[in-house]
Protein backbone atom coordinates (compact mmCIF):
# COMPACT_ATOMS: atom_id res chain seq x y z
CA UNK A 1 0.00 0.00 0.00
CA UNK A 2 2.88 2.37 0.68
CA UNK A 3 3.90 1.92 -2.95
CA UNK A 4 0.42 2.97 -4.11
CA UNK A 5 0.46 6.09 -1.94
CA UNK A 6 3.98 7.01 -3.10
CA UNK A 7 3.05 6.58 -6.76
CA UNK A 8 -0.35 8.26 -6.64
CA UNK A 9 0.99 11.37 -4.90
CA UNK A 10 4.39 11.49 -6.66
CA UNK A 11 6.28 11.57 -3.37
CA UNK A 12 10.07 11.99 -2.97
CA UNK A 13 10.91 8.88 -1.00
CA UNK A 14 13.75 7.26 0.91
CA UNK A 15 13.38 3.47 0.72
CA UNK A 16 15.30 1.34 3.24
CA UNK A 17 15.35 -2.47 3.32
CA UNK A 18 17.57 -5.46 3.88
CA UNK A 19 19.39 -6.83 0.84
CA UNK A 20 18.17 -10.06 -0.75
CA UNK A 21 15.90 -11.03 2.11
CA UNK A 22 18.76 -11.27 4.61
CA UNK A 23 19.42 -9.49 7.88
CA UNK A 24 23.02 -8.46 7.27
CA UNK A 25 23.19 -5.61 4.76
CA UNK A 26 20.85 -2.61 4.70
CA UNK A 27 20.28 -0.80 1.41
CA UNK A 28 19.08 2.77 0.88
CA UNK A 29 17.34 3.92 -2.32
CA UNK A 30 15.91 7.24 -3.45
CA UNK A 31 12.74 7.21 -5.54
CA UNK A 32 10.31 9.78 -6.86
CA UNK A 33 6.70 8.58 -7.16
CA UNK A 34 6.49 5.75 -9.67
CA UNK A 35 9.98 6.29 -11.08
CA UNK A 36 12.62 3.59 -10.84
CA UNK A 37 14.41 3.49 -7.47
CA UNK A 38 18.04 4.57 -7.39
CA UNK A 39 20.40 2.72 -5.04
CA UNK A 40 22.36 5.33 -3.10
CA UNK A 41 24.24 3.43 -0.42
CA UNK A 42 24.39 0.32 1.71
CA UNK A 43 25.93 -0.65 5.02
CA UNK A 44 26.00 -3.51 7.46
CA UNK A 45 23.06 -3.52 9.82
CA UNK A 46 25.44 -3.71 12.76
CA UNK A 47 26.80 -0.29 11.75
CA UNK A 48 23.39 1.26 12.48
CA UNK A 49 23.06 -0.12 16.00
CA UNK A 50 21.59 -3.09 17.91
CA UNK A 51 19.01 -4.15 15.33
CA UNK A 52 18.30 -7.46 17.07
CA UNK A 53 16.48 -5.61 19.91
CA UNK A 54 17.07 -8.34 22.47
CA UNK A 55 14.19 -8.72 24.89
CA UNK A 56 14.43 -6.79 28.14
CA UNK A 57 17.55 -4.84 27.22
CA UNK A 58 17.31 -1.04 26.96
CA UNK A 59 16.79 0.14 23.39
CA UNK A 60 17.65 3.81 23.69
CA UNK A 61 17.84 5.96 20.59
CA UNK A 62 21.39 7.13 21.31
CA UNK A 63 22.58 3.60 20.49
CA UNK A 64 21.90 4.22 16.79
CA UNK A 65 23.88 6.14 14.19
CA UNK A 66 24.15 6.40 10.41
CA UNK A 67 27.55 5.74 8.79
CA UNK A 68 29.06 8.98 7.54
CA UNK A 69 29.48 7.71 3.97
CA UNK A 70 25.77 6.84 3.77
CA UNK A 71 24.82 10.29 5.06
CA UNK A 72 27.18 11.99 2.59
CA UNK A 73 25.70 10.05 -0.33
CA UNK A 74 22.18 11.00 0.71
CA UNK A 75 23.09 14.65 1.26
CA UNK A 76 24.49 14.78 -2.28
CA UNK A 77 21.58 13.08 -4.03
CA UNK A 78 18.45 13.95 -2.02
CA UNK A 79 18.21 17.45 -3.58
CA UNK A 80 17.70 15.81 -6.99
CA UNK A 81 14.34 14.46 -5.77
CA UNK A 82 12.87 17.95 -5.52
CA UNK A 83 10.09 19.07 -3.21
CA UNK A 84 7.09 17.00 -2.19
CA UNK A 85 3.86 17.32 -4.16
CA UNK A 86 2.03 16.89 -0.85
CA UNK A 87 2.54 18.84 2.35
CA UNK A 88 4.91 19.40 3.93
CA UNK A 89 6.59 20.75 0.81
CA UNK A 90 10.08 19.90 2.03
CA UNK A 91 9.15 16.40 3.18
CA UNK A 92 10.95 13.19 2.46
CA UNK A 93 8.69 10.17 2.74
CA UNK A 94 10.08 7.04 4.37
CA UNK A 95 9.21 3.62 2.94
CA UNK A 96 10.35 0.43 4.68
CA UNK A 97 9.40 -2.41 2.31
CA UNK A 98 9.74 -6.07 3.19
CA UNK A 99 11.97 -7.52 4.37
CA UNK A 100 12.28 -4.86 7.05
CA UNK A 101 13.00 -6.91 10.18
CA UNK A 102 13.17 -4.38 13.00
CA UNK A 103 14.12 -1.47 10.74
CA UNK A 104 10.85 0.26 11.60
CA UNK A 105 12.07 0.60 15.21
CA UNK A 106 15.15 2.61 14.20
CA UNK A 107 14.93 6.39 14.91
CA UNK A 108 15.32 7.35 11.24
CA UNK A 109 13.93 10.80 11.94
CA UNK A 110 16.97 11.46 14.13
CA UNK A 111 19.53 9.72 11.91
CA UNK A 112 18.40 11.58 8.78
CA UNK A 113 17.92 14.96 10.50
CA UNK A 114 21.22 16.33 9.08
CA UNK A 115 19.53 16.31 5.65
CA UNK A 116 17.45 19.21 6.95
CA UNK A 117 14.11 17.90 5.67
CA UNK A 118 11.12 16.58 7.63
CA UNK A 119 10.61 12.82 7.38
CA UNK A 120 7.13 11.28 7.18
CA UNK A 121 6.55 7.53 7.22
CA UNK A 122 4.32 6.27 4.43
CA UNK A 123 1.02 4.78 5.63
CA UNK A 124 -0.22 1.28 4.94
CA UNK A 125 -3.51 2.50 3.44
CA UNK A 126 -4.65 4.57 0.51
CA UNK A 127 -7.82 5.48 2.45
CA UNK A 128 -7.51 8.48 4.74
CA UNK A 129 -9.61 8.87 7.89
CA UNK A 130 -12.74 10.99 8.13
CA UNK A 131 -12.89 13.28 11.15
CA UNK A 132 -16.06 13.34 13.19
CA UNK A 133 -16.84 17.05 13.00
CA UNK A 134 -15.43 20.55 13.02
CA UNK A 135 -14.72 20.14 16.73
CA UNK A 136 -11.84 18.16 18.25
CA UNK A 137 -12.06 15.79 21.23
CA UNK A 138 -8.73 14.73 22.75
CA UNK A 139 -8.03 12.27 25.58
CA UNK A 140 -4.63 13.00 27.16
CA UNK A 141 -3.34 10.53 29.74
CA UNK A 142 -0.22 9.88 31.82
CA UNK A 143 -0.88 6.39 33.15
CA UNK A 144 2.48 5.87 34.84
CA UNK A 145 3.71 8.92 36.74
CA UNK A 146 5.78 6.92 39.25
CA UNK A 147 9.24 7.25 37.80
CA UNK A 148 12.53 8.76 38.79
CA UNK A 149 14.37 11.33 36.74
CA UNK A 150 13.11 14.22 34.66
CA UNK A 151 9.44 13.38 34.07
CA UNK A 152 7.14 16.08 35.44
CA UNK A 153 3.78 14.49 34.65
CA UNK A 154 1.62 17.45 35.70
CA UNK A 155 3.75 19.98 33.85
CA UNK A 156 3.92 17.84 30.71
CA UNK A 157 0.17 17.19 30.66
CA UNK A 158 -0.66 20.88 31.16
CA UNK A 159 1.75 21.96 28.42
CA UNK A 160 0.44 19.37 25.96
CA UNK A 161 -3.17 20.33 26.73
CA UNK A 162 -2.32 23.94 25.85
CA UNK A 163 -0.69 22.76 22.62
CA UNK A 164 -3.88 21.00 21.59
CA UNK A 165 -5.98 24.06 22.39
CA UNK A 166 -3.70 26.35 20.38
CA UNK A 167 -3.02 24.41 17.18
CA UNK A 168 -6.26 22.93 15.93
CA UNK A 169 -7.98 25.98 14.49
CA UNK A 170 -11.31 24.55 15.68
CA UNK A 171 -13.19 24.22 19.00
CA UNK A 172 -11.18 21.71 21.05
CA UNK A 173 -11.88 19.88 24.30
CA UNK A 174 -8.99 18.15 26.06
CA UNK A 175 -9.82 15.48 28.66
CA UNK A 176 -6.81 14.91 30.95
CA UNK A 177 -6.31 11.77 33.06
CA UNK A 178 -3.66 11.27 35.76
CA UNK A 179 -2.90 9.88 39.22
CA UNK A 180 -4.13 11.66 42.35
CA UNK A 181 -0.86 13.37 43.26
CA UNK A 182 -0.49 14.58 39.69
CA UNK A 183 -4.12 15.72 39.55
CA UNK A 184 -3.81 18.26 42.38
CA UNK A 185 -0.99 20.18 40.69
CA UNK A 186 -2.41 19.61 37.21
CA UNK A 187 -5.71 21.17 38.21
CA UNK A 188 -3.94 24.34 39.33
CA UNK A 189 -1.87 24.47 36.14
CA UNK A 190 -4.90 24.27 33.83
CA UNK A 191 -7.18 26.44 35.94
CA UNK A 192 -8.73 29.01 33.66
CA UNK A 193 -7.87 27.03 30.52
CA UNK A 194 -11.11 26.86 28.58
CA UNK A 195 -12.26 23.35 27.64
CA UNK A 196 -9.38 21.58 29.40
CA UNK A 197 -11.01 19.07 31.74
CA UNK A 198 -8.82 17.45 34.40
CA UNK A 199 -10.66 14.31 35.46
CA UNK A 200 -10.48 13.48 39.17
CA UNK A 201 -9.03 10.00 39.80
CA UNK A 202 -10.99 10.03 43.06
CA UNK A 203 -14.02 9.27 40.88
CA UNK A 204 -12.47 6.07 39.56
CA UNK A 205 -14.09 2.91 40.91
CA UNK A 206 -12.54 -0.56 40.81
CA UNK A 207 -14.33 -2.88 38.42
CA UNK A 208 -16.03 -0.02 36.61
CA UNK A 209 -15.12 -0.91 33.03
CA UNK A 210 -16.17 0.63 29.74
CA UNK A 211 -16.76 -1.81 26.82
CA UNK A 212 -13.78 -0.36 24.92
CA UNK A 213 -11.41 -0.73 27.89
CA UNK A 214 -9.95 -4.15 26.98
CA UNK A 215 -9.44 -5.00 30.65
CA UNK A 216 -7.16 -2.06 31.47
CA UNK A 217 -8.29 0.15 34.36
CA UNK A 218 -6.97 3.37 32.85
CA UNK A 219 -8.66 2.78 29.52
CA UNK A 220 -11.82 1.77 31.35
CA UNK A 221 -11.82 4.97 33.39
CA UNK A 222 -11.25 7.09 30.29
CA UNK A 223 -14.08 5.39 28.40
CA UNK A 224 -16.51 5.78 31.31
CA UNK A 225 -15.70 9.45 31.88
CA UNK A 226 -16.31 10.25 28.21
CA UNK A 227 -19.90 8.98 28.61
CA UNK A 228 -20.40 7.79 25.06
CA UNK A 229 -18.75 10.80 23.43
CA UNK A 230 -16.51 9.94 20.46
CA UNK A 231 -12.85 10.90 20.49
CA UNK A 232 -10.69 12.20 17.67
CA UNK A 233 -7.34 11.67 19.39
CA UNK A 234 -5.93 9.36 22.06
CA UNK A 235 -2.65 10.82 23.39
CA UNK A 236 -0.62 8.86 25.97
CA UNK A 237 2.38 10.29 27.81
CA UNK A 238 4.99 8.24 29.63
CA UNK A 239 7.44 5.41 29.09
CA UNK A 240 7.82 2.65 26.54
CA UNK A 241 9.13 -0.86 27.10
CA UNK A 242 10.30 -3.27 24.41
CA UNK A 243 10.44 -7.04 24.75
CA UNK A 244 10.96 -9.49 21.93
CA UNK A 245 10.55 -6.70 19.40
CA UNK A 246 7.08 -5.82 20.74
CA UNK A 247 6.41 -2.47 22.34
CA UNK A 248 4.16 -1.39 25.16
CA UNK A 249 3.22 1.76 27.05
CA UNK A 250 3.84 1.56 30.80
CA UNK A 251 0.67 2.03 32.88
CA UNK A 252 0.06 1.36 36.56
CA UNK A 253 -2.50 -1.25 37.55
CA UNK A 254 -5.07 1.40 38.47
CA UNK A 255 -5.38 5.18 38.60
CA UNK A 256 -4.27 6.10 42.14
CA UNK A 257 -6.55 8.25 44.28
CA UNK A 258 -3.73 9.11 46.71
CA UNK A 259 -2.99 12.83 46.88
CA UNK A 260 0.63 12.33 47.93
CA UNK A 261 3.01 10.10 46.02
CA UNK A 262 4.25 7.30 48.30
CA UNK A 263 7.93 6.73 48.88
CA UNK A 264 9.54 4.02 46.76
CA UNK A 265 9.39 1.50 49.64
CA UNK A 266 5.88 2.38 50.79
CA UNK A 267 3.56 1.18 48.06
CA UNK A 268 0.22 -0.15 49.19
CA UNK A 269 -3.50 0.00 48.55
CA UNK A 270 -4.54 1.41 45.20
CA UNK A 271 -1.06 2.62 44.23
CA UNK A 272 1.50 0.45 42.49
CA UNK A 273 4.72 1.63 40.85
CA UNK A 274 3.91 -0.17 37.62
CA UNK A 275 1.27 -2.60 36.54
CA UNK A 276 1.55 -3.56 32.91
CA UNK A 277 2.96 -2.58 29.58
CA UNK A 278 -0.10 -2.04 27.40
CA UNK A 279 0.66 -3.23 23.90
CA UNK A 280 -0.60 -2.19 20.49
CA UNK A 281 -3.48 -4.73 20.26
CA UNK A 282 -5.21 -3.36 23.37
CA UNK A 283 -4.52 0.22 22.41
CA UNK A 284 -5.76 -0.31 18.86
CA UNK A 285 -8.98 -1.80 20.22
CA UNK A 286 -9.51 1.14 22.55
CA UNK A 287 -8.68 3.77 19.92
CA UNK A 288 -11.04 2.18 17.39
CA UNK A 289 -13.72 1.62 20.03
CA UNK A 290 -13.70 5.33 20.88
CA UNK A 291 -13.92 6.28 17.21
CA UNK A 292 -10.55 8.07 17.27
CA UNK A 293 -8.68 8.64 14.01
CA UNK A 294 -5.36 9.56 15.65
CA UNK A 295 -3.04 8.02 18.26
CA UNK A 296 0.01 9.74 19.78
CA UNK A 297 2.53 8.40 22.28
CA UNK A 298 4.82 11.02 23.85
CA UNK A 299 7.87 9.51 25.52
CA UNK A 300 9.05 11.05 28.79
CA UNK A 301 12.47 12.77 28.79
CA UNK A 302 13.97 9.71 30.52
CA UNK A 303 11.98 7.25 28.42
CA UNK A 304 13.20 3.68 28.76
CA UNK A 305 12.60 2.84 25.09
CA UNK A 306 11.74 5.13 22.20
CA UNK A 307 11.76 2.06 19.94
CA UNK A 308 8.87 0.64 21.98
CA UNK A 309 6.68 3.65 21.30
CA UNK A 310 7.58 3.55 17.59
CA UNK A 311 6.60 -0.12 17.51
CA UNK A 312 3.23 0.65 19.08
CA UNK A 313 2.62 3.52 16.65
CA UNK A 314 3.70 1.36 13.70
CA UNK A 315 1.25 -1.41 14.60
CA UNK A 316 -1.60 1.07 14.94
CA UNK A 317 -0.64 2.58 11.58
CA UNK A 318 -0.79 -0.91 10.05
CA UNK A 319 -4.07 -1.69 11.79
CA UNK A 320 -6.28 1.00 10.24
CA UNK A 321 -6.22 4.35 8.42
CA UNK A 322 -5.31 7.27 10.65
CA UNK A 323 -2.55 9.56 11.89
CA UNK A 324 -0.14 7.95 14.35
CA UNK A 325 2.79 9.70 16.01
CA UNK A 326 5.62 8.72 18.32
CA UNK A 327 6.95 11.83 20.07
CA UNK A 328 10.11 12.31 22.16
CA UNK A 329 9.74 14.91 24.93
CA UNK A 330 13.45 14.58 25.64
CA UNK A 331 14.22 16.08 22.22
CA UNK A 332 11.18 18.36 22.23
CA UNK A 333 10.66 19.48 25.86
CA UNK A 334 8.47 22.45 24.93
CA UNK A 335 6.51 20.39 22.37
CA UNK A 336 7.31 22.95 19.66
CA UNK A 337 8.00 20.27 17.04
CA UNK A 338 4.78 18.47 17.94
CA UNK A 339 2.83 21.74 17.73
CA UNK A 340 4.10 22.44 14.22
CA UNK A 341 3.23 18.92 13.05
CA UNK A 342 -0.25 19.09 14.57
CA UNK A 343 -0.86 22.50 13.00
CA UNK A 344 0.04 21.00 9.62
CA UNK A 345 -2.24 18.00 10.08
CA UNK A 346 -5.20 19.90 11.50
CA UNK A 347 -5.13 23.12 9.48
CA UNK A 348 -3.20 22.27 6.31
CA UNK A 349 -0.67 25.06 6.90
CA UNK A 350 2.84 24.23 5.69
CA UNK A 351 4.38 24.70 9.14
CA UNK A 352 6.99 21.91 8.96
CA UNK A 353 9.95 23.10 6.90
CA UNK A 354 12.95 21.48 8.59
CA UNK A 355 13.84 18.17 10.19
CA UNK A 356 11.79 17.24 13.26
CA UNK A 357 13.90 14.55 14.94
CA UNK A 358 11.51 14.25 17.91
CA UNK A 359 8.61 13.15 15.70
CA UNK A 360 8.00 9.83 13.97
CA UNK A 361 4.71 10.23 12.07
CA UNK A 362 2.71 7.87 9.88
CA UNK A 363 0.29 9.88 7.76
CA UNK A 364 -1.65 9.92 4.50
CA UNK A 365 -0.33 12.74 2.26
CA UNK A 366 -3.71 14.43 2.50
CA UNK A 367 -3.95 13.80 6.24
CA UNK A 368 -7.60 13.92 7.38
CA UNK A 369 -10.93 14.45 5.60
CA UNK A 370 -13.25 16.91 7.31
CA UNK A 371 -17.03 16.89 6.91
CA UNK A 372 -17.30 19.88 4.58
CA UNK A 373 -15.20 18.13 1.92
CA UNK A 374 -16.92 16.37 -0.98
CA UNK A 375 -16.99 12.59 -0.87
CA UNK A 376 -15.05 11.85 -4.02
CA UNK A 377 -12.78 8.90 -4.65
CA UNK A 378 -9.96 11.20 -5.77
CA UNK A 379 -9.91 12.82 -2.34
CA UNK A 380 -8.77 9.58 -0.79
CA UNK A 381 -11.45 8.93 1.82
CA UNK A 382 -14.22 6.38 1.97
CA UNK A 383 -17.16 6.84 -0.38
CA UNK A 384 -19.10 4.26 1.63
CA UNK A 385 -20.11 6.71 4.36
CA UNK A 386 -23.78 7.55 3.74
CA UNK A 387 -25.68 10.79 4.38
CA UNK A 388 -27.17 10.26 7.85
CA UNK A 389 -23.81 8.97 9.02
CA UNK A 390 -22.08 12.02 7.53
CA UNK A 391 -24.56 14.30 9.28
CA UNK A 392 -23.85 12.75 12.68
CA UNK A 393 -20.11 12.85 12.06
CA UNK A 394 -20.35 16.52 11.15
CA UNK A 395 -22.38 17.45 14.22
CA UNK A 396 -21.19 18.15 17.72
CA UNK A 397 -20.91 15.30 20.25
CA UNK A 398 -20.78 12.48 17.71
CA UNK A 399 -22.02 9.21 19.29
CA UNK A 400 -19.08 6.91 19.90
CA UNK A 401 -20.90 3.98 18.26
CA UNK A 402 -21.16 5.82 14.92
CA UNK A 403 -17.58 7.10 15.02
CA UNK A 404 -16.19 3.66 15.92
CA UNK A 405 -18.25 1.98 13.20
CA UNK A 406 -16.97 4.50 10.64
CA UNK A 407 -13.36 3.70 11.65
CA UNK A 408 -14.17 0.01 11.15
CA UNK A 409 -15.70 0.67 7.72
CA UNK A 410 -12.62 2.67 6.64
CA UNK A 411 -10.38 -0.16 7.80
CA UNK A 412 -12.37 -2.75 5.85
CA UNK A 413 -12.35 -0.65 2.69
CA UNK A 414 -8.61 -0.08 2.97
CA UNK A 415 -7.96 -3.81 3.08
CA UNK A 416 -9.54 -4.50 -0.34
CA UNK A 417 -7.76 -1.68 -2.19
CA UNK A 418 -4.95 -3.57 -3.92
CA UNK A 419 -2.45 -2.61 -6.58
CA UNK A 420 -3.71 -2.99 -10.14
CA UNK A 421 -6.85 -4.94 -9.28
CA UNK A 422 -10.50 -3.96 -9.26
CA UNK A 423 -12.19 -4.37 -5.87
CA UNK A 424 -13.68 -7.81 -5.24
CA UNK A 425 -17.45 -7.50 -5.96
CA UNK A 426 -18.22 -9.68 -2.95
CA UNK A 427 -16.13 -7.40 -0.76
CA UNK A 428 -17.95 -4.35 -2.11
CA UNK A 429 -21.30 -6.00 -1.36
CA UNK A 430 -20.16 -6.77 2.17
CA UNK A 431 -18.96 -3.20 2.66
CA UNK A 432 -22.28 -1.82 1.46
CA UNK A 433 -24.03 -4.07 3.96
CA UNK A 434 -21.87 -2.71 6.77
CA UNK A 435 -22.45 0.82 5.50
CA UNK A 436 -26.22 0.24 5.47
CA UNK A 437 -26.15 -1.02 9.05
CA UNK A 438 -24.23 2.05 10.18
CA UNK A 439 -26.61 4.29 8.25
CA UNK A 440 -29.62 2.66 9.92
CA UNK A 441 -28.12 3.25 13.35
CA UNK A 442 -27.17 6.82 12.45
CA UNK A 443 -30.71 7.49 11.23
CA UNK A 444 -32.12 6.22 14.53
CA UNK A 445 -29.74 8.34 16.60
CA UNK A 446 -30.29 11.41 14.46
CA UNK A 447 -34.09 11.25 14.51
CA UNK A 448 -35.89 14.03 16.46
CA UNK A 449 -36.86 13.01 19.99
Amino acid sequence: MAMLVRTEHDLPTVRIAYRDGGRVTVRVWLQRGGDEPHLVAECRGSELGPLDFKGGEPATDDQFSLPSDVLRALATQVPTLGDSAALPTRALWLELPSPRGYLHLVPWEQLLAPLGRPLVRLPNYTVRPRAQSQTLEVALCAGWSVVSGEFDAAGSLAALARVWRSVSGRPTTVHVFSDGWVYERLRSLVEGEEQVIAHDPGQWQAGDQHPSATGNSWLGWMGRELRGKALDVVHLVGHGYLSGGRGGVAMSMTPSRLQNQPESDDWAGDATPVGEFVGAPKLAQFVAGQGAWSFIASGAPDNYSGAALREVADVLALNSPGITISHDLGLDPDAEQLARVLTLVLTGQDTVETAHPAIAAWAHPRFVAYPEESLMTSSGHSVMVQQATQDLLAGAHTPVSVAAATRYLESLQAKWVTAGDAPDPDAVTALRTVSDLIETRATELGAPR
